[in-house]
């Protein structure tokens, strides 16, 4: 329940189905486990900090829980047995019927979603849960339900909370209603208050490896080439959503297309950096220039991990990167003159493109000074040779 427009929703993450909708849970065996033994011990704490990287499962776990809740057919009793992979699955199903019917669609008055809003004037959602948010949350939680039973509030992210909401959202859970269990999802929970933290039992979720991180794309509809399935776990670092959202960018060719321009070095091709620019980002909105910034970010660190390790970093992104790391970055002198680098060319990325400069200039500009910064290492190579 929320009472937001059912097609402005902050906690949906591009290219990928709303969390609600999630069919089954692939990957987190543990956290499965410990949740049904909270079930089974008739000890569900009042409150779950699910913790863990962006786009790894944590609001499919938290939609799944609310589920299973409201439609299981199991009492704790029933769950006195030894929970494994093989059987959780199949516990945690939910049943079908029209509780989930409506908690799919989003209409399950047992259920309440607590998100950032959205702007209308702007065309943007807000930067933070507003303590009118929270506000609202404690009207609800007020009110009875219906046909009693539990309710389920999925706080989505309580990494949006600002100063206000946290403590109007405290005070709600030093005295929680009954039969209410609050699911908060944190990408960065070192950023909320220790209080609040302090009132929550912590779920840790890990990124996905890549069988099973190539099974939840699979399973929500995403194509993808096997020759690119290794590289995609890499670029993604295992989360689902981050690579829904690669695969929209075509990204795995923009890195390919970023190291073979490198691999020119020192020599840089102008026409082939502007086709580039052409190729990825001659419709793309300003906001969508951060993926080349982050594609850039993978380029830099995995190159001077190859100089600190004086070894390729393994496994490659593609069959070419560790012959190209190798040559632009042999040791650990190289690695810390481009790890400067890397430090001045992605401030210089970020700060044009807050400044909403033209998006070819900045990638023109991006390669320039890579070969700038590859003539003042290789020169210092050269000299410290000799």
């Amino acid at each position: 329940m929320s009472d937001e427009p059912d097609h402005f929703f902050s906690d949906k993450l591009a290219g990928a189905p709303h969390p609600m909708q999630a069919k089954e849970i692939i990957g987190h065996t543990s956290q499965k486990i410990s949740f049904l033994n909270f079930f089974a011990s008739n000890k569900i704490p009042q409150c779950l900090l699910l913790t863990g990287d962006k786009g790894i499962g944590k609001a499919s776990f938290a939609w799944l829980i609310a589920k299973f809740l409201l439609t299981t057919k199991y009492q704790p009793a029933d769950l006195k047995i030894d929970l494994n992979e093989t059987n959780i699955n199949s516990i945690l199903e939910p049943q079908s019927g029209s509780t989930l019917n409506r908690i799919i669609s989003g209409s399950e008055q047992r259920v309440y979603v607590v998100r950032r809003g959205y702007n209308d004037k702007r065309r943007a959602f807000f930067k933070n849960i507003s303590i009118e948010d929270v506000r609202k949350l404690q009207l609800y939680c007020s009110l009875s339900i219906a046909d009693g039973g539990k309710r389920i509030i999925i706080i989505d992210t309580a990494d949006d909370l600002n100063k206000s909401s946290s403590n109007a959202l405290l005070k709600l859970l030093e005295e929680p209603p009954k039969n209410t269990i609050f699911l908060l999802i944190s990408h960065r929970p070192n950023l909320l208050l220790p209080t609040l933290k302090s009132r929550c039992q912590k779920l840790s979720f890990s990124n996905l490896d890549q069988a099973d991180l190539v099974a939840v794309l699979t399973a929500i509809g995403r194509k993808i080439e096997p020759s690119d399935e290794v590289s995609l776990s890499i670029l993604s670092k295992g989360s689902a959503g981050a690579a829904c959202r690669l695969i929209n960018f075509n990204c795995v060719n923009l890195y390919r297309d970023i190291l073979n321009l490198a691999s020119s070095l020192p020599y840089l091709n102008t026409n082939k950096i502007l086709q580039l620019s052409q190729n990825y980002f001659a419709k793309a909105k300003p906001s969508e220039f951060e993926i080349f910034i982050e594609m850039m970010q993978h380029f830099f660190s995995r190159l001077c991990k190859t100089g600190v390790m004086q070894k390729p970093v393994l496994p490659s992104v593609t069959d070419n990167e560790a012959k190209i790391m190798k040559s632009l970055c042999p040791n650990l002198k190289s690695a810390r003159l481009w790890s400067e680098a890397a430090k001045i060319s992605l401030a210089k990325l970020n700060k044009g493109y807050l400044l909403n400069i033209d998006i070819e200039s900045l990638i023109l500009d991006a390669f320039i000074y890579l070969e700038e910064c590859y003539q003042t290492i290789y020169r210092t190579r050269i000299t410290n040779e000799y």
